[in-house]
């Protein structure tokens, strides 16, 4: 789940990322269309991962810090222990929630189903959903791009060392823990279609979770799939994402690093397509490593989630991802007290990805580390 992203947010991100993402780098980039194993750590390597650990342990950081160009290793950190009674230490293995970054493989189905000829981003909203009163106004492009003027259903407060993402108003004595998630789904569902639109369908930039809630539900539709089906079935599976799940089956994985803090988030259920997944590092790598070739995604398809559709407003968003000038793609996310972030330029195969159980302990925040570390290692790459 993401804390809701002012446009101001959105600038500061592109800044901080697209500063070190223009520099180019003298090792080889040759794109490769086949997903190649992590290489085996040798000694000199854990070396280099031990002094990675001790950095970040100097920013206060509790969480897992990766990047790579090709098959080449750049920065592999971890540091800090797992929330709760046990108190493990974080490993480069370990499980955390992704927030946010979710959304880009929701868009990502969604682009698979366009790319077989199933559905069309220039549909429009009322075609999955003919109960929608403003259906027909809104395309999905828009949803993706969130450009759509539907309404946000959460409400963002921060306390306890939490982002403790609420539902609005009324849903929040109707969407609960005691309902089951296809309940609570339906209900959140008929609530935002009692919503008037927050402004003119593709007129601004509003980032909103609404609209990837609904775009999984389409993706159901389409496919005659579970959503979460889907996804391994169609995205985890094929790029050998053999750790990532989402959270409604996966809180108890004794691998899931614990958040420290007691949140009041209501997650059952309404978490789909927006902020729903737990992952790791090699997994997300895995992914980002994915958008080099073709295993996935047509390359008209990378092309469709990677264009800015909001450049004349001064702003940046595609589809799940936040493009930059220099050709990259990021986002970041925000779950109770996680945050991740990731990274990729895929012309480079560079990505980078950044997760934290504790986001709101940290000295500096995720965007800031990531940005100096990803300065960093493609500094190294020359």
């Amino acid at each position: 789940m993401k804390k809701l992203i002012t446009l101001a947010l959105v600038a500061a991100l592109i800044t901080a990322l697209c500063g070190c993402g223009g520099e180019k780098s003298s090792s080889s980039k040759t794109e490769s269309s086949k997903i190649s194993p992590t290489p085996a750590p040798t000694s000199a390597t854990e070396a280099k991962a031990g002094k990675d650990d001790e950095k970040l342990a100097s920013y206060g950081f509790s969480g897992v810090v990766y990047a790579a160009e090709g098959d080449r290793v750049l920065y592999d950190g971890a540091s800090g222990v797992s929330g709760g009674e046990a108190g493990e230490k974080i490993t480069h293995d370990s499980l955390f929630c992704i927030g946010s970054v979710s959304k880009q493989f929701a868009a990502a189905a969604i682009m698979q189903l366009q790319d077989k000829g199933l559905l069309s981003t220039s549909d429009t909203l009322d075609k999955y959903f003919p109960e929608c009163p403003y259906g027909g106004e809104i395309t999905l492009r828009q949803m993706l791009s969130m450009r759509s003027g539907i309404t946000e259903f959460y409400e963002v407060i921060e306390g306890n060392g939490c982002y403790n993402e609420l539902p609005k108003g009324e849903l929040r004595g109707t969407v609960t823990n005691d309902n089951t998630p296809e309940e609570n789904r339906r209900l959140l569902t008929e609530w935002l279609f009692e919503q008037p639109l927050d402004f003119e369908p593709g007129s601004f930039l509003q980032y909103t979770n609404s609209n990837y809630f609904l775009l999984a539900q389409i993706v159901e539709k389409v496919s005659g799939e579970r959503y979460e089906e889907y996804l391994k079935k169609h995205i985890f599976e094929p790029l050998e994402m053999k750790s990532t799940g989402f959270i409604d089956e996966m809180l108890d994985d004794p691998r899931l690093v614990r958040s420290p803090h007691e949140a009041s988030t209501v997650y059952v259920g309404i978490t789909m397509g927006l902020g729903d997944m737990i992952s790791c590092a090699d997994d997300i790598d895995r992914w980002l490593k994915s958008f080099s070739g073709d295993e996935i995604l047509s390359a008209k398809a990378k092309e469709e989630m990677s264009t800015n559709y909001s450049a004349e407003d001064g702003a940046s968003y595609g589809y799940g991802f936040i493009p930059n000038e220099a050709g990259g793609l990021s986002h970041s996310g925000f779950f109770t007290s996680y945050s991740a972030l990731v990274y990729v330029q895929p012309k480079e195969n560079y990505r980078f990805f950044a997760v934290t159980n504790d986001a709101l302990s940290m000295s500096v925040s995720l965007t800031e580390l990531g940005s100096v570390i990803i300065s960093e290692t493609k500094s190294n790459t020359n």
